[in-house]
């Protein structure tokens, strides 16, 4: 949740392109049908995350990676002064892009700007899991499959 707004945020990781984070709203379409309304068996990598043309009335996402995927995972939201300007920023893992995402979003909740810290960019491998932690900083872990860690983000 969006602090201070109870917005609900979710990464989601796509097919082969457009991975999305989304702002949820109650009863909305996010225009996702991988099955093309069952006219396909099985799941169709080929299908838009937000598929405007077959659900011109989804909810646009708040922001989409495009292609190449960044296989986003985990999502959480800086909370606290020692953030500075990055207080309430969406920190979004990535598995294929091996980088944590830090999103900024705008009055209309849609993302504004989207910085990866230089530390968390292809240093560790695969960034899964995303949390804010009781201390106010912030968890991310692992997932490569051998030596994984917790990895402990604190503001410079």
């Amino acid at each position: 949740m969006r602090p201070g707004t109870g917005d609900v945020y979710t990464a989601e990781h796509g097919p082969t392109t457009d991975d999305e984070v989304n702002r949820l709203r109650a009863g909305a379409n996010y225009g996702w049908d991988p099955s093309q309304g069952g006219t396909v068996g099985g799941y169709d990598e080929s299908v838009p995350m937000t598929d405007l043309d077959r659900f011109p009335d989804a909810v646009p996402a708040a922001w989409s990676s495009g292609s190449p995927v960044e296989a986003v995972s985990g999502a959480a939201f800086l909370s606290g002064a020692q953030w500075g300007d990055l207080d309430g920023a969406l920190a979004v893992g990535a598995l294929r892009g091996e980088k944590l995402l830090l999103m900024t979003l705008g009055p209309d909740g849609a993302v504004a700007n989207v910085s990866v810290p230089a530390p968390l960019d292809g240093t560790f491998g695969r960034l899964r899991a995303v949390r804010l932690g009781p201390d106010g900083a912030l968890y991310v872990s692992t997932s490569n499959g051998t030596d994984d860690e917790v990895l402990r983000v604190t503001p410079i």
